[in-house]
């Protein structure tokens, strides 16, 4: 009887053991690959963006947010939102008549999305900065990078504890944040006074979502679509890409273009 005991409490001892090593590693392995199965769009990670040309269609500048790049459609569009001239944080839609849409964000936090989750009271999200670990106090672009590059194949589950875990906590962020066009595909783009990730693939997808953050550390947002039986070019979001700078907003030429555009 004493010696059953013993097998039965050397057991549990060993049950435990092993529980307490692999319970959370055989946990995140197991909920990688639910999501690698469920929602198809995490496995994708940016490619280098090979086609740099530039539409030279006839085009318009337009300024918002404190910022000007060029557009190649001559079409009268629509504005809705809140522009307030400068790089403080906004949203501005413009819908043209020819059928395609910008939308243009300028974050009021720009010091990058997981810090944003961190540091948002009302989210109750506090306890990520564990998981996060430096990362929320690097750059925007770097914090973004490590979002988007993350995939299934890259968590190691059975390696060091910490980086599991952070790696998981990714990619269940990854999961909710993205937009579904990621599927399509996934570029990184450089530009000499900026650089960026592009989300979809204007070939297979009729959203766009630009990625861009300037040398400065400033982050903008620009999501491009176009209407049914419409299609966007890769040149056409290189055009907005290249010409895209900050400008100030007392420029009379910024304010001639804005007020020409809420004209129409």
């Amino acid at each position: 009887m004493l010696c059953a005991f013993g097998r039965v409490a050397a057991l549990l001892l060993l049950l435990t053991v092993l529980f307490n090593l692999l319970g959370p590693p055989i946990g995140i392995l197991l909920m990688t690959r639910w999501e690698a199965k469920k929602i198809p769009l995490v496995k994708v990670t940016p490619q280098l963006l090979t086609d740099y040309s530039v539409s030279d269609a006839p085009g318009r500048t337009l300024s918002y947010l404190g910022y000007s790049f060029e557009v190649p459609w001559t079409t009268t569009f629509k504005t809705k939102g809140s522009e307030n001239g400068s790089i403080k944080g906004g949203i501005m839609e413009l819908k043209f008549d020819s059928g395609q849409t910008l939308v243009v964000v300028a974050p009021a936090d720009q010091s990058g999305l997981l810090s944003e989750l961190v540091q948002d009271k009302s989210m109750h999200m506090e306890s990520l900065s564990l998981a996060f670990g430096d990362l929320i106090h690097r750059s925007a672009y770097d914090q973004y990078s490590a979002l988007l590059n993350i995939s299934p194949s890259t968590i190691r589950a059975f390696g060091p504890r910490r980086e599991a875990i952070r790696g998981e906590t990714l990619l269940t962020i990854k999961a909710i944040a993205f937009p579904a066009s990621l599927e399509s595909g996934a570029f990184a783009f450089q530009f000499p006074d900026k650089r960026g990730f592009q989300i979809g693939d204007p070939r297979k997808s009729r959203s766009i979502d630009l990625k861009i953050f300037d040398l400065n550390g400033h982050v903008l947002e620009i999501v491009c679509g176009a209407a049914r039986g419409k299609n966007l070019t890769q040149p056409e979001l290189n055009r907005i890409l290249k010409t895209l700078h900050p400008v100030s907003s007392d420029s009379p030429a910024v304010q001639a273009v804005s007020a020409k555009a809420l004209r129409n």
